[in-house]
């Protein structure tokens, strides 16, 4: 049986709050053999020589050598430990140094159950936004030791603790379970500028880091060591439509749009044309592409796998921009924000929130539940997401390929996208071979495009490529490590798997308090 040390920090609580922490330990299946407390030598003292505690044979103290072969659990003084949270943290040390969990959190009214954060698997990204894994965290003495030890630990704010911990462990895990109790506001998760930016001086990270105090995320923008040539993929058929009431042919529109707009100037453009385009349409391209454009014919059936494939083909570019020829660039610096991303060699995918022509959400990333859906599609931009999910950069296990940054190495060493599917599922399963061989793929809110897609469109689905996508990736599909098993499925938002209006204002996140400024 593992020896559970519980730290606590009491400089910022009551005592009325760390008595019912005790009270938890107490409780538990598996009684802690200590409990640090630091911050308060009073709050100490009265928890020393409370009846109850007092009898219970645990060591309570505020100093405390690191012991050998202890599992020490970092809990905020003022939360409750779930009575069974040792012994499923129990199963799980022998293989894992770091364990995170769910958490239930407050009560919005007296017969209504509490809300409870339901928390994906390790995201290094989303980590560096916000202290998304939560105010509970266990770790091994060894890597408790690595990350400086205790005492030094136990007095950090927790997402300094969090980085500190995740960057010297080896095996992080999640139980999708909860594991401990909180207040309501401790719903959204809290962040720190400034461990943030220690962070990235000890991981050697090259970055700018800025923090919104209102939405408690910190965003870490890298800075570009190179200007390295893209080349822009824009498949199309010359369609002309009405975009902002004028009437365009897309694939110029998109094209022209990204030349004049972007403050990214180093990429040219290949544009591969159905038979099918008119003449008209081809020339409007060309004369928005200019010098930059190189046109590729394409005279077989529609396959727009086959297409993108073809333009990486006629290619000599380190980095390739996959764009749909109904999109347009909205923030000028987008495309310096995902080669940022992309300056990170673990990640080989970057893709920026699209949203329609209303601003209302195209897609924030792919969810896998087990349909893929884009997540929070429709919803409103003010809408901040369960946990705030929508308003920090993360990992995603796919991205729409309407507009994708992938690195050509990546690209190369995965086949490109799978021409067994020529209208659908290309791009969820071009996302996850990518993450199969071992890269990360990331999703930003910080670059935006407009994806002019209609609301309306259903897509048609083939029969063979949805038996296709299932074969492949059937326990992928059934699950996503950025999903969580408790969460309400075949949905594309962040909703726990019950009923009742509080579940759908978690998943739905904050909206008002901003919306309202």
């Amino acid at each position: 049986m593992s020896n559970f040390i519980i730290v606590s920090d009491a400089s910022n609580c009551s005592f009325r709050d760390l008595l019912n922490t005790g009270k938890s330990l107490l409780a538990s299946l598996i009684c802690p053999t200590h409990w640090l407390i630091s911050g308060s030598p009073m709050q100490l003292l009265k928890i020393q020589n409370h009846r109850l505690l007092r009898k219970s044979g645990m060591t309570i103290t505020d100093k405390l050598s690191d012991p050998d072969h202890s599992t020490v659990v970092f809990l905020r003084a003022g939360d409750t430990l779930a009575p069974d949270a040792l012994s499923l943290i129990e199963q799980h040390t022998d293989l894992h140094d770091v364990i995170y969990g769910d958490s239930a959190h407050g009560r919005a009214r007296k017969f209504e159950e509490p809300s409870k954060a339901r928390r994906p698997q390790w995201s290094p990204e989303r980590l560096r936004s916000h202290n998304y894994v939560g105010d509970l965290l266990v770790a091994s003495q060894s890597v408790v030791a690595a990350a400086g030890g205790i005492s030094t630990l136990a007095t950090l704010h927790e997402h300094d603790r969090s980085l500190r911990i995740f960057e010297v462990c080896t095996s992080p895990h999640r139980i999708a379970d909860v594991l401990y109790h909180s207040s309501q506001e401790r719903m959204v998760p809290t962040a720190s500028l400034s461990a943030v930016q220690q962070h990235c001086t000890r991981t050697g990270i090259d970055a700018v880091c800025s923090i919104s105090q209102e939405l408690q995320s910190v965003r870490v923008s890298r800075r570009l060591h190179s200007q390295p040539k893209i080349s822009v993929i824009v498949p199309t058929r010359g369609t002309a439509e009405t975009i902002k009431g004028k009437q365009v042919v897309l694939a110029a529109h998109t094209i022209e749009a990204l030349i004049n707009n972007s403050t990214y100037q180093n990429f040219d453009v290949i544009a591969v044309l159905d038979s099918v385009t008119t003449s008209e349409g081809r020339q409007a391209i060309v004369d928005a592409g200019g010098s930059r454009l190189k046109i590729v014919d394409y005279d077989r059936p529609f396959n727009f796998a086959e297409k993108i494939n073809l333009g990486a083909v006629c290619s000599d570019a380190d980095l390739l921009l996959l764009l749909n020829d109904d999109t347009e660039i909205i923030t000028p610096d987008a495309l310096e924000t995902l080669l940022g991303i992309l300056e990170d060699q673990t990640v080989g995918m970057a893709g920026p929130m699209l949203l329609y022509e209303d601003m209302t959400i195209q897609s924030a990333g792919h969810i896998l539940n087990p349909v893929p859906f884009d997540l929070y599609r429709e919803r409103e931009l003010t809408c901040t997401g369960a946990q705030r999910l929508l308003q920090v950069q993360r990992e995603a296990s796919g991205l729409i390929a309407a507009c994708v940054l992938v690195k050509r190495s990546v690209f190369d060493e995965v086949g490109g996208l799978c021409t067994l599917f020529p209208s659908n599922y290309n791009d969820v399963d071009f996302g996850l071979k990518i993450q199969d061989a071992g890269y990360r793929v990331v999703w930003t809110p910080h670059a935006k495009f407009h994806h002019f897609e209609s609301k309306t469109r259903t897509p048609k689905l083939q029969t063979f490529e949805v038996a296709t996508i299932g074969a492949r990736w059937r326990d992928k599909l059934e699950d996503d490590p950025y999903f969580n098993p408790h969460l309400e499925r075949y949905i594309d938002i962040w909703k726990e798997n019950v009923m009742g209006q509080r579940s759908v204002l978690d998943a739905l996140g904050p909206t008002a308090p901003i919306a309202s400024k």
